[in-house]
């Protein structure tokens, strides 16, 4: 299999699965950012959120959230809920995942770091996504 997330729901590679429906999947990266950090996939292969189905995305989120309000329940204050897709932004599986990184107030993480990039949201800074949102499909 090429791609490792199907493996790993295919049971072909291994994962510290935590957390399981009928459509996802939910385990632990093999290099964590926070405590409790996991991964939330759908079980058919879908790239990015260019291509996930709606019964997908809506199966994934649904599931995060579950889980998300379960680990709440028990201790966390909160959650940084993230995704990346495509390479340029970030993505290094080629399967649609959400990472679920529970938070715990005062853990001291920054998860978003100033990177230098500099707007301040007004009109201007907003005129190529405002061009885009408004044109045809």
């Amino acid at each position: 299999m090429d791609c490792t997330f199907c493996a790993i729901v295919a049971g072909k590679a291994d994962a510290l699965v935590l957390d399981e429906t009928d459509e996802t999947l939910a385990f632990a990266p093999l290099d964590p950012f926070s405590e409790g950090h996991l991964l939330v996939v759908p079980k058919t292969h879908h790239e990015s959120l260019f291509d996930i189905s709606e019964n997908a995305l809506q199966a994934v989120t649904a599931h995060a959230r579950h889980v998300a309000t379960r680990l709440q329940r028990h201790g966390f204050d909160g959650v940084n809920l993230l995704h990346d897709s495509g390479t340029a932004a970030g993505q290094s599986v080629g399967h649609f995942h959400l990472h679920v990184a529970p938070r715990r107030a005062g853990d001291g993480l920054t998860l978003w770091p100033d990177n230098g990039y500099e707007s301040r949201g007004t009109e201007e800074d907003y005129a190529a996504v405002r061009e885009a949102l408004e044109a045809e499909n």
